[in-house]
């Protein structure tokens, strides 16, 4: 069975590796004439680890990452609005969360996947069509013909625009800026992740590395100037604690997008077809599980097509799984980027976390950080 996998980030490489683990081989077709270890930090959290276990790189993945004890919502002074303390943070096997260089993660992925699978680097996809109980996929270089295509490739999927389904998005009228900062962090902030909330501001960050800070800041649009560069951050920024200056100041580059989701998809999969990560379920990143969506996609993908004799079987099963979790974690994402930069809203969140008993915060994390296992 020819597999084509187009879309060669996170989710598509993970996919990849995880059919290989099972024996399944797989093509991974990528626009990108390299491998650049570019963008900025990623927060795998459990389910991820999770993933990332089961397919034997979790230590390696950890060793080029940083492991965080805790998350911390603040104020903008960095004084605690809620703790998430290890036993919230972890799930009930104790995985925590991993703090790396999403370039970093994406190169282990493909280094592992490079020698025992086949990736195409420079290869545009521009259309399908089914024919014959094969799809033809059409690139900008060349055409091939494949049992079974799973589109990987983003948010502005070009595979999901080609099975006929809506690209609608919701925009949520906030610009995000993300990077990393040379930087070494104080004692007492190392290995934790925070997020600092000011007016129609957020600002989050977490080391890297002993030199190295991953950083986030989230601001409402009305308030943004035209220009976002060192300065204009930092003069956004200028009431936050000290160190979110600094670490502002030491970021030699940081990029900058809106913030935006994709309207519910009636379906993920047409036919031999199926779309995975956020080309079928785009998210916010305000509950941190954009990349860690894609990567149980890729486990439960690669196990269904393991399990089913029929592609669309397995295709119907994975969205049967994978539906309410992924509609809770968008739908609760989406609300909580709303709330937190709206006076009214931060303040019920602020209150419904000082009153939530951590047992309980515990228990909802767990149900987040669950997989389901075959």
């Amino acid at each position: 069975m020819e597999i084509a996998i187009i879309g060669g980030g996170i989710t598509g490489l993970t996919t990849a590796l995880s059919l290989k683990k099972l024996g399944i081989n797989s093509t991974v077709f990528e626009q990108a004439p390299k491998l650049n270890e570019i963008g900025a930090g990623v927060w795998l959290q459990p389910n991820a680890v999770r993933v990332l276990q089961w397919l034997g790189i979790e230590d390696e993945v950890q060793s080029q990452g940083c492991k965080l004890n805790k998350m911390e919502i603040t104020d903008r002074h960095l004084k605690p609005i809620k703790k998430l303390e290890e036993s919230v943070v972890s799930d009930l096997y104790g995985n925590q969360t991993i703090a790396i260089h999403r370039g970093k993660l994406q190169r282990i992925l493909y280094d592992h996947f490079s020698k025992q699978g086949s990736i195409e680097l420079n290869m545009s996809f521009e259309d399908l069509s089914f024919e014959d109980n094969k799809i033809h996929v059409k690139f900008q270089e060349s055409d091939i013909s494949a049992d079974l295509v799973l589109g990987a490739d983003g948010i502005h999927s070009k595979v999901r625009n080609a099975l006929g389904f809506p690209s609608e998005y919701r925009t949520t009228n906030q610009i995000c800026c993300r990077g990393i900062a040379k930087i070494p962090l104080a004692q007492e902030l190392q290995r934790e992740g925070k997020e600092a909330w000011g007016n129609k501001l957020r600002f989050g960050f977490s080391q890297l590395s002993d030199e190295t800070v991953y950083f986030f800041a989230v601001i409402n649009k009305e308030i943004c100037p035209a220009e976002l560069n060192s300065n204009t951050l930092s003069s956004l920024f200028q009431d936050f604690h000290p160190v979110v200056l600094q670490i502002i100041e030491s970021a030699p580059n940081f990029h900058t997008t809106e913030l935006m989701d994709l309207k519910r998809l009636p379906s993920w999969h047409h036919s031999t077809c199926c779309l995975l990560g956020d080309a079928a379920h785009a998210t916010t990143p305000n509950m941190g599980q954009g990349a860690c969506q894609g990567m149980e996609d890729a486990y439960h993908i690669s196990q269904l097509l393991n399990i089913h004799s029929s592609p669309i079987e397995a295709f119907k099963t994975f969205e049967e799984i994978r539906r309410a979790k992924v509609d809770y974690v968008v739908n609760n994402s989406w609300r909580f980027g709303k709330m937190a930069h709206h006076p009214i809203g931060q303040m019920t969140l602020k209150g419904i976390m000082k009153i939530t008993p951590e047992g309980v915060m515990s228990n909802q994390m767990n149900k987040l950080y669950s997989i389901e296992e075959f």
